[in-house]
């Protein structure tokens, strides 16, 4: 009795030991990277002076990696494409309530009266992998 305790003892040790567990989201996507996230690029104001400075927020975070800089296009006008136009440092603002950095970025409105433009932000991590570009809300600020 003994030695069939022990064989069976041995045996659900050995399959135990080959058992695999099965990852259901392993087949729907792969990591190939730390990527950070803009999750939002809001103004305050929909209507602003040429030349004025507007507060704008970025609310980001990373996974993994530390984000470098935020890169911003803009666009004159409701159509066409967005160019890029400056870069900005990354300064840690982590806010617990939210989950994110909460940053505060001042942003010239060009010096076209009468038009309105827009804006889009990305984010570049430490590995240089880019963020998904997040486009301001309100989509325009017409300027004055």
């Amino acid at each position: 009795m003994r030695i069939l305790n022990n064989i069976l003892l041995l045996l659900v040790i050995l399959l135990s030991a080959c058992h695999k567990e099965y990852n259901p989201t392993s087949d729907l996507f792969e990591i190939v990277g730390d990527v950070a996230q803009v999750s939002a690029l809001t103004s305050p104001v929909s209507t602003a002076d040429a030349n004025s400075t507007v507060n704008l927020t970025i609310k980001a975070h990373a996974l993994n990696t530390d984000i470098k800089e935020f890169k911003f296009y803009q666009r004159i006008g409701t159509s066409g494409t967005y160019n890029f136009v400056r870069s900005v440092p990354f300064v840690a603002n982590f806010s617990a309530a939210e989950r994110v950095h909460v940053i505060t970025i001042p942003y010239t409105v060009p010096n076209e009266k009468g038009k309105s433009f827009s804006l889009q932000v990305e984010a570049v991590t430490a590995n240089n992998l880019v963020s998904l570009r997040r486009t301001l809300s309100p989509t325009n600020i017409s300027i004055r």
